[in-house]
């Protein structure tokens, strides 16, 4: 092998890891941009006291759906298989929200379900979230340099990377346990109510200390897990 192919090998090698790195920032801006919209409803539900409809509990379901793409790329590698997983979510959760918008807009009079947010309810908003998703996935899918690498997650990774990966994980996972926790106070083990009665919230500042007091806990974990990997030395891991 001449120095010109080995120069040339080098350089796609580095392309490429760059390339790794790059769809690895992407997903975690998707991890945190799905915290936003999950910590929106979370505030609505306990800040407010709004709580969420059958087809709100549909569209929540699909955005745990959503994430599972993310999780997984950050975690095993980047895979074709996993940015499926979440385009079939957002097909499902955009299917939930384009029947709620449907519903509120056959009758003029209707005023919607819930408060609006720059001029339109959150049912809308999820819908414009999962449009987003599976526009974003399949664009994801057609750079395929990311796949060619073999990726294994992050837990090779540089610690910066990992900190950051770790805390947009562990930040929607406990978004996703309060929000499955909150589902039986209002549901039990039997059918949700179609219009289920509003509770007293924690008010406007308490309610968003609250949600993000969830991110400061997930720093912490995120930290706690990398320095363990950090001080291990026969993990392997830098």
């Amino acid at each position: 092998m001449t120095s010109n192919e080995t120069e040339h090998e080098a350089a796609a090698h580095a392309a490429e890891e760059r390339a790794t790195r790059l769809a690895r920032l992407i997903n975690i801006a998707a991890l945190f941009a799905l915290v936003g919209v999950l910590a929106g409803s979370l505030h609505l539900q306990f800040g407010i006291g709004e709580q969420p409809c059958p087809l709100c509990l549909v569209q929540r379901s699909a955005m745990i759906g959503l994430a599972v793409g993310p999780l997984m790329n950050l975690l095993w590698g980047m895979r074709p298989a996993h940015y499926a997983l979440s385009i079939l979510a957002a097909m499902v959760g955009g299917a939930g929200s384009t029947r709620q918008i449907l519903l509120h807009i056959a009758d003029p009079a209707d005023p919607g379900y819930g408060p609006e947010f720059g001029g339109f309810h959150l049912y809308t908003w999820a819908f414009v979230t999962f449009a987003v998703a599976i526009v974003g996935c399949a664009v994801m899918l057609l750079w395929d340099t990311p796949f060619r690498t073999r990726d294994n997650g992050i837990l090779h990774e540089r610690r910066g990377m990992r900190i950051l990966a770790f805390t947009a994980i562990n930040w929607v996972t406990l978004d996703l346990i309060v929000i499955a926790l909150s589902v039986l106070p209002e549901c039990g083990l039997g059918m949700c109510p179609d219009d289920p009665a509003n509770i007293t919230g924690f008010g406007d500042v308490p309610g968003w200390a609250a949600v993000l007091s969830l991110g400061l806990l997930a720093v912490a974990i995120a930290l706690a897990v990398v320095m363990d990997r950090r001080w291990v030395p026969h993990r392997g891991v830098r």
